[in-house]
């Protein structure tokens, strides 16, 4: 695997709210560390408004598909894919064996029907090509700082915990042991399982979800999370994020990132 050494926590400061750049900034590094080593043309399984590819995988020959039809007309302002289609992945627009490799960053755990999107996206693939996915695990609502914080009040913390996975569109709240199974029952090889995003990152990702309600209003009324990046208060954060970016892998964590392969025949 290639070493990279840009800095991915500045970029995603001048384009998203805290929150979402604390897990997007460690993410865009543990893709941009396979990017070198992914054949091109490329799936992109939840490409959304195109933000994660246009950071993470700059110059490659992506395709990308969602369901979301105002995010994929955003993607498609980036100029950073080869085609977008508006598509649910149970049924992609594509034939057997096109791609030669595919990724899609947090978007499994949103998916329904989960295992029908694998399937095709295994379909799609060249033999012997490489899917590296995010998803979040079954670890993360009992980590949050609001469940802990119940639970030390002596109520039921986990009401918390299933009411934000509720609001997150949580559907496949899966630990390691069974995304990594899931998988191989589709037929992927699982090459790696990297933990990421320490339990005590994700107290405070909790905590900037609400500090950033302003930016909501921003996004509704503007149609973007940051109305000047220059001037942006989000720098004020980079000496608390920065210590979450240069962290070392955790033992286990709330997010998975995974290597797969589909085999060669």
């Amino acid at each position: 695997m290639t070493t990279q050494t840009r800095d991915f926590l500045v970029p995603h400061l001048m384009t998203l709210p805290p929150h979402r750049v604390m897990i997007r900034m460690i993410e865009a590094r543990l893709f941009a560390e396979t990017a070198p080593d992914l054949p091109e043309p490329i799936l992109d399984v939840g490409s959304g408004d195109g933000t994660f590819a246009e950071i993470a995988f700059p110059g490659k020959v992506i395709y990308g598909i969602d369901p979301i039809i105002s995010d994929t007309h955003e993607a498609y302002g980036r100029n950073v894919y080869q085609g977008l289609s508006v598509a649910d992945g149970k049924d992609l627009p594509f034939p057997n064996e096109i791609f030669a490799a595919a990724f899609s960053n947090c978007v499994l755990e949103h998916v329904v029907p989960l295992r029908e999107t694998l399937s095709e996206t295994y379909r799609t693939l060249k033999p012997g090509a490489p899917f590296v996915a995010s998803v979040v695990g079954g670890r993360f609502p009992s980590q949050l700082l609001g469940t802990k914080i119940l639970n030390a009040l002596g109520f039921d913390g986990m009401r918390y915990g299933r009411w934000f996975n509720k609001v997150s569109v949580h559907v496949n709240m899966l630990s390691r042991d069974e995304w990594s199974a899931l998988f191989r029952e589709i037929g992927f090889e699982v090459e790696s399982c990297r933990p990421y995003f320490s339990d005590r990152a994700l107290e405070l990702f909790d905590l900037s979800h609400y500090l950033a309600a302003p930016s909501l209003i921003t996004r509704k009324l503007l149609g973007r999370w940051i109305i000047a990046a220059p001037f942006t208060i989000n720098w004020l954060w980079e000496p608390i994020l920065r210590p979450i970016y240069d962290a070392p892998t955790p033992a286990d964590a709330p997010y998975y990132f995974f290597i797969l392969r589909k085999p060669s025949k």
